[in-house]
């Protein structure tokens, strides 16, 4: 009878442990992560700024993590590519996406998406920002922002900005700027960023508004004067430049930003440690130095953070989309 007692016994915490052992091993292995290659999908085209600073990154998290980070990168329709190919990986943390503003901007923009922002996929950290520089070909005869937006009230439509593509960040920007100055431009959309900035240079559009970490080859070149610049203090790269505040422009605050986002799904314990490789990254004085070359400030949040922001600005963008009557694709 003691015999038996001591089977039944043996058997139901064998099964006990059988049962548990498939849940330490999760829990060890998402403890260990990363245990192999991360693939960083960037999902705008090699060269550009975006691609610059996810490989900043990406070389960084590679020492932090002792793990290779790939960056692979799948551009097209504004991002939408890229992300969703995130949003469909698998939900281990080793595929993870590099987004930028157009991220938030999008879906304001198309009346179908093939994923949702904020349910398919989650934020790890807000990586950096970077200000949007007002600018007009070297040779325009606006030398203030205030001249030309009292030019564009006067005249609506008669001045044209360019753009990388409908629901891009200068796209939506401009129109930020038109809704808060009262004044009305011209869109005339690229095929991408190059080909808008080349257009300003060329004196084919009168404006453009893109980050300051896509304006070094056209302020370089001198073909085009900047105007206005959009944070709360002057750049120590352009000292000569005011605000767009000093410039008498309220109300417009718009950055270009970029982050890191992961599947839904993907482990707790996983984006913990993501975040906390990819904040100490950025605490780097490489990574800063770096950064700061491109014209981007490290920023480095929480989850919880980058979430909070993401949406505000996916309502920001859709306000503008609908009092602009842009028409959504």
């Amino acid at each position: 009878m003691i015999q038996l007692l001591h089977s039944r016994r043996f058997g139901a915490l064998a099964l006990a442990a059988a049962l548990a052992a498939p849940v330490c091993h999760a829990q060890s292995s998402t403890a260990s992560y990363p245990t192999q290659p991360i693939r960083m999908i960037v999902p705008f085209a090699v060269g550009g700024p975006n691609d610059v600073m996810a490989r900043v990154l990406g070389q960084r998290l590679t020492q932090e993590t002792g793990q290779p980070v790939v960056i692979d990168n799948k551009a097209g329709a504004g991002g939408v590519i890229g992300t969703d190919a995130v949003a469909k990986s698998k939900p281990d943390g080793y595929t993870i996406g590099f987004v930028s503003a157009p991220f938030a901007m999008v879906p304001a923009l198309q009346a179908k998406m093939p994923y949702d922002t904020m349910k398919d996929l989650v934020p790890v950290s807000k990586v950096a920002d970077s200000p949007m520089l007002m600018m007009v070909p070297s040779d325009s005869r606006f030398k203030t922002a205030g001249e030309l937006i009292e030019f564009a009230r006067k005249n609506p439509g008669k001045l044209t900005y360019g753009s990388g593509g409908a629901g891009s960040t200068p796209h939506l920007t401009t129109e930020l700027l038109a809704e808060v100055t009262n004044a009305k431009f011209m869109h005339v959309p690229y095929k991408g960023g190059g080909e808008s900035i080349r257009a300003l240079m060329g004196g084919e559009v009168d404006l453009l508004i893109d980050s300051i970490t896509s304006t070094a080859t056209p302020l370089a070149s001198g073909r085009v004067r900047p105007l206005a610049i959009g944070q709360a203090t002057r750049s120590t790269r352009l000292p000569n430049v005011p605000t767009f505040e000093e410039a008498g422009i309220k109300n417009f605050s718009v950055t270009h930003w970029v982050g890191v986002v992961a599947p839904a799904k993907t482990p707790p314990a996983v984006l913990e440690t993501l975040n906390a490789q990819i904040v100490k990254s950025l605490r780097a004085p490489e990574v800063v130095q770096k950064l700061a070359e491109l014209g981007a400030t490290p920023v480095g949040s929480s989850p919880e953070e980058f979430q909070k922001f993401v949406a505000d600005e996916l309502k920001k963008w859709r306000t503008v989309v609908k009092t602009s009557n842009i028409q959504t694709q």
